[in-house]
């Protein structure tokens, strides 16, 4: 019997072991929400040592929104020609990039290096999360329910371990310490993710096709869009500019003709057609809807704490960790418990319903008659429930929105199911930052007093504007509640 001897250039490249593709598939998610987390945890220090005001750090916001959600609708064009491989490899670069122009930007109040800097970290890591969900598709069969749980334990850790970093950052280093981490974290990830990331390219027949004139068009519309969301923390109580009006009306009319012109494509950016299932549709309201939740949770807990409360840095960030580990819990519990037990619509009732009654509870953690015993009781019951309750809610969604997507599409979705959350997280944040200064300054009297005499006719006393927030929030879960009670989709 001969061989055939194959020479060396020609030898298949050897394919990288489980536990290393496991170990780039969290590292690569990992950046973009453990980044966020530094970034969000010390807005207030980066805001006082850089010297910029709250509306001046909203434009830092919103360069990075909508570099984010320009590269969600590039991801899949720029894979088709690049490859993971050298995809994530530039991304990393970029990210890095902009992380040392944040780290190196002047503290005399000029806005533009750091929005600059964050506007690279937004086009270089805003795409990692897709990139991650992918790459579990790259594992063997038999091993992608680890790759699941992987991917789980590296976003909700990241996001978990990020309040704990930033206040050591803070302290070893300062606001400046928080990019520089970023740059070294990519560099970290880069070396733990090399030759692990598929590295093939799509035939040129086989890729998306859109004009550079379009995409620029389709960055317009996101650039107005996203500042429109970041002006809402500036803008005076019940006053909507003409200015405010047409940038909203423009962009998302420019967003609406780009999606209609990606409909008739042959080979789409983004396959529209391909995602108007029913499931989807409902999968992609209820995603908004819980991050939304996420947002305003990430930003009420450590404003109460550090804002109103005087918490140190360091024991806000020991709180929102204990809610943020609970959450890491919960997830992997609910991934378990869902493979025997596959009932959506119970799962994802349990989270709203959690979600309320923790914002109840925290809505009276200043005490108030109840007594000081009472408000640390609160704090603590109030932030794990309130850990515990979005993967109940989210983790549902995730499972069964992508069921019926085929796979030519299956990226294209997760595509668009990234620029929902990039924009709900977005509004979520800008919207409560809004109303917690309005009601700071004394404006929005109704409403305050409706709240209040809610929380009075509840016997749940409120006075503070983070308490009012959480006992709205708790109100306005109800009809959450009952539209998942109602729906037929997820069961």
């Amino acid at each position: 019997m001969s061989v055939v001897s194959v020479p060396a250039f020609q030898a298949p490249r050897e394919r990288p072991s489980t536990a290393a593709q496991l170990l780039a598939l969290a590292a690569v998610t990992s950046v973009e929400f453990l980044e966020n987390g530094l970034v969000l945890f010390g807005a207030g220090p980066i805001m006082a040592g850089a010297g910029v005001s709250a509306s001046a750090f909203a434009l830092v916001y919103a360069a990075y929104g909508a570099a984010a959600v320009f590269m969600l609708y590039k991801h899949q064009w720029l894979v088709e020609r690049l490859g993971y491989r050298r995809f994530v490899a530039l991304s990393l670069l970029v990210f890095g990039l902009g992380s040392g122009v944040c780290a190196t930007s002047p503290a005399d109040g000029s806005v533009l290096q750091l929005a600059l800097g964050r506007l690279l970290q937004g086009l270089g890591g805003s795409t990692f999360f897709v990139a991650g969900r992918m790459l579990i598709n790259e594992l063997p069969p038999e091993r992608r329910f680890q790759g699941l749980l992987t991917f789980v334990c590296a976003l909700l850790g990241g996001t978990a371990l990020a309040p704990l970093l930033a206040a050591a950052l803070l302290g070893l280093g300062g606001w400046r310490a928080l990019f520089w981490f970023g740059l070294v974290w990519a560099a970290l990830v880069g070396w733990s993710a090399r030759g692990c990331l598929p590295a093939q390219r799509s035939a040129p027949h086989e890729r998306s096709q859109e004009h550079w004139g379009w995409l620029l068009v389709v960055l317009a519309g996101v650039c107005g869009l996203q500042w429109v969301i970041q002006q809402i923390p500036v803008q005076q109580a019940g006053a909507l500019s003409g200015r405010w009006l047409a940038v909203a009306g423009v962009s998302t009319g420019v967003l609406s003709l780009f999606a209609w012109r990606q409909w008739g494509r042959e080979r789409p950016l983004i396959n529209y057609r391909g995602l108007v299932q029913q499931r989807y549709l409902v999968g992609l309201v209820f995603y908004a809807l819980g991050y939304f939740l996420a947002g305003a949770m990430g930003l009420l807990l450590p404003w109460m704490l550090h804002q109103e409360l005087g918490f140190s840095l360091l024991a806000t960030a020991l709180w929102t960790s204990l809610g943020l580990c609970s959450s890491v819990g919960m997830a992997l519990a609910h991934i378990f418990v869902a493979r025997r037990w596959p009932r959506h619509q119970g799962f994802m009732l349990s989270g709203v319903l959690l979600q309320a009654l923790a914002c109840l509870l925290l809505s009276q953690v200043q005490g108030g008659s109840q007594g000081p015993a009472w408000s640390v009781l609160a704090l603590c019951l109030g932030t794990v429930l309130s850990g515990l309750s979005l993967p109940l809610f989210i983790g549902p969604v995730a499972q069964g929105t992508f069921l019926e997507l085929p796979p030519a599409v299956f990226s294209h979705g997760y595509q668009v199911k990234n620029i929902v959350r990039q924009l709900s997280l977005s509004f979520s944040v800008a919207l409560l930052t809004g109303l917690l200064h309005q009601l700071g300054e004394g404006h929005l009297a109704g409403l305050a007093g409706a709240v209040q005499g809610l929380g009075a006719w509840l016997g749940t006393p409120v006075a503070q504007p983070a308490a009012c927030v959480f006992l709205l929030l708790a109100f306005l879960s109800l009809p959450l509640a009952l539209a998942v009670l109602l729906q037929r989709v997820f069961r």
